[in-house]
């Protein structure tokens, strides 16, 4: 009986370890990539006007930082770095902006969902010219944080996310994305 009175009192006591990660009041510092699993598809406009398309794979990789504002719910900065590589075509990006993710549950594995919205700048780079564009874009999606012990998660989602990329030159040529990302992520907990 005493067995199982102390076998009980460790499993409550992990249990409500593992909710004190995402309890109010934390903070977390979160870093994913894309890996080579993101499948993208491109449509390039001209004064509304579609002018072209193309299919792109590309590597990049999101700091976030933040701040649990209600048990399970974390709001953060995002900081969205992307290179990508298109034949002669070398593209780098740096976007910023608000998210939000919600954890469910108080096992060590938590379900979550997310949303974020970024904005910011691309630079593309071609044999001849360099052309400079502004950004903005949005993803939403859910995953699993797989707590490996109280301070960090190894995180895994799939999202769904699009784009605009608008040519500071010409404002009528716009680069709309959209597409599905698998990511794969770690997170620390304070």
């Amino acid at each position: 009986m005493k067995k199982i009175l102390l076998i009980v009192l460790m499993m409550a006591g992990v249990a409500i370890n593992l909710s004190a990660q995402t309890e109010k009041g934390k903070v977390f510092i979160m870093g994913s990539s894309d890996l080579s699993l993101t499948s993208t598809t491109m449509t390039l406009e001209y004064d509304g006007e579609e002018i072209g398309d193309a299919d792109l794979s590309s590597f990049n990789f999101t700091p976030t930082i933040g701040y649990f504002v209600a048990d399970g719910l974390a709001m953060g900065l995002s900081f969205n770095i992307e290179n990508s590589k298109q034949d002669d075509i070398t593209s780098n990006s740096l976007l910023v902006g608000p998210m939000a993710r919600y954890y469910i549950g108080s096992s060590n594995v938590k379900p979550f969902v997310q949303a974020g919205y970024y904005f910011g700048s691309q630079t593309e780079e071609n044999d001849v010219d360099e052309s400079k564009a502004k950004a903005t874009a949005w993803d939403i999606g859910g995953g699993a944080a797989a707590f490996i012990n109280e301070f960090a998660s190894i995180d895994f989602s799939l999202g769904y996310g699009g784009g605009t990329v608008t040519s500071k030159e010409d404002e009528k040529m716009k680069l709309k994305v959209k597409g599905l990302a698998v990511n794969v992520g770690f997170s620390l907990y304070f």
